[in-house]
């Protein structure tokens, strides 16, 4: 494809993607005005896309199949106080930097007191050492996404867990994670065990998971 054309198919790719996240947005705030004290659900994940939402749980993701569409670049729909468990698997490391701290400050709005966040994100540490020790590095274990990958030197290994095609954004390792955290007034912040019952099993090898309460 000629470049000016490829320009013109990327920019009709933001339009479409951008109309469709106020779609989104505009039947998130419809859905959760009218059935959100109704459902009597207290426990959300978001960031869900298109996977099978967890027992006890409601969604919300930029997707219309969940229970409560909506863009979360722009915060969360539902009120402040309402939620006791915010769950996010592999979610943050989606948004820029910007977004993420409005989305953080959101999640500590709606939790009621002593309300639990639980999150998963990639552990950009696993990438960056293995540049610097490549001979002590299974690609095969930690570059499990064939779209994200395109190996030839040691570089792509961070390539592709920073960019991850084009869909990461921001990074995290242990440190940064949870004083991401504290300095949006999240207490009691702390890494915590994968949970077989809550987590996928497989994104344990590659992932920080980490618990805090409002």
């Amino acid at each position: 494809m000629h470049p000016y054309l490829r320009r013109i198919a990327s920019s009709c790719s933001v339009v479409r993607f951008e109309v469709k996240a106020l779609v989104c947005t505009m039947v998130g705030m419809v859905k959760t005005r009218l059935l959100f004290r109704r459902d009597r659900v207290n426990k959300l994940e978001i960031g869900v896309g298109n996977s099978k939402r967890k027992d006890g749980f409601i969604t919300t993701d930029i997707v219309l199949k969940t229970d409560y569409p909506y863009d979360l670049r722009g915060g969360l729909p539902f009120p402040s106080t309402s939620l006791d468990v915010i769950y996010a698997e592999h979610v943050l490391e989606h948004f820029e930097h910007g977004d993420l701290r409005l989305l953080l400050r959101e999640c500590y709005r709606t939790l009621k007191p002593r309300g639990t966040f639980s999150i998963v994100v990639p552990n950009a540490e696993i990438y960056l050492r293995a540049y610097s020790e490549p001979e002590h590095f299974d690609y095969k274990k930690y570059c499990t996404y064939d779209f994200g990958l395109t190996f030839r030197h040691k570089i792509d290994y961070v390539n592709y867990i920073f960019y991850m095609d084009g869909q990461h954004r921001y990074m995290f390792d242990r440190e940064n994670l949870l004083s991401i955290l504290r300095e949006t007034g999240f207490t009691d912040v702390r890494l915590r065990d994968f949970d077989p019952a809550l987590d996928q099993p497989e994104r344990k090898n590659e992932s920080i998971y980490a618990v805090c309460s409002k």
